[in-house]
């Protein structure tokens, strides 16, 4: 059981991504917290679901539907939610997907449509909440990217660079919008126990987190204005002495680290 905190009482808060994994953990826990949450998603009768069974009264939760690639349509979406809940004090851009890059069928489109996802949809969401943000001068965006991030996994180089584009993203980013009074988060979590994952990953991967531990983990990252937050420390750790080794040496270790595999149903992946 996590202690409610005021700092997040009737906040105005957006997520893209939020049918699922840490997205629906974030909005949970978000709700719970006190938050006004809006769900933004592409699948309509589970966002429905999912707003009809959140702890929290029907006017401080919303939905709307949008791919995220998609740049009017998100933008629309946001303005939709804003109708209802007020301004967005937090936008958090959290939808992306995985696709393995093989190198022996090396599928052009699957790569452009994970960077479209993961890049674009992140100047996308922030596309859609900067101008207003501005011009209250305050409000928070949080883009989330992955511990793939600091290295180069192997069969992973599209997701890796895609989550990678995010740091140097927001590090520009906070500087610019520092005089706005506008602040800007990375998160930048391990492997999380979603429906998502693999069941061998499931079974294999070391410090493990679950949605919900990774959605706290996010919100505490926003609360304390972090600009960066790579987490649980043990694989974080561990990826650092990675990126730290010679090019012959990182080549020889990062080629025992299994694989990222794809989920059966190629859907989400945090």
């Amino acid at each position: 059981m996590t202690t409610r905190s005021e700092f997040w009482r009737d906040k105005c808060v957006l997520i893209t991504g939020a049918s699922s994994g840490i997205g629906l953990a974030l909005a949970e826990h978000l709700a719970a917290q006190g938050a006004k949450v809006g769900l933004i998603a592409r699948r309509r009768p589970v966002l429905e679901r999912i707003v009809a069974d959140l702890p929290a009264p029907v006017e401080k939760v919303a939905y709307a539907c949008a791919d995220v690639t998609d740049q009017e349509a998100l933008a629309q979406a946001v303005h939709r939610l804003e109708q209802q809940l007020g301004p967005c004090d937090v936008m958090i851009a959290n939808a992306g997907i995985y696709r393995k890059t093989v190198v022996t069928q090396f599928d052009a489109g699957a790569q452009n449509a994970m960077i479209a996802t993961n890049v674009q949809g992140v100047i996308n969401t922030a596309g859609a909440v900067l101008p207003g943000m501005i011009g209250r001068r305050q409000g928070h965006l949080v883009a989330v990217s992955s511990m793939a991030a600091m290295l180069g996994l192997p069969a992973a180089a599209g997701y890796c660079a895609s989550k990678s584009a995010l740091l140097t993203l927001f590090q520009s980013l906070r500087v610019d919008l520092h005089p706005f009074g506008v602040k800007a988060t990375v998160v930048a979590p391990g492997f999380v126990d979603t429906p998502l994952i693999t069941d061998e990953e499931r079974a294999t991967v070391k410090d493990l987190l679950t949605a919900e531990q990774a959605a706290q983990r996010i919100c505490t990252a926003i609360r304390r204005e972090r600009a960066l937050d790579w987490f649980p420390w043990q694989a974080w750790l561990v990826c650092r002495l990675l990126s730290l080794a010679p090019g012959g040496l990182y080549r020889r270790l990062i080629a025992h680290v299994p694989e990222m595999q794809e989920a059966p149903a190629r859907q989400e992946k945090p």
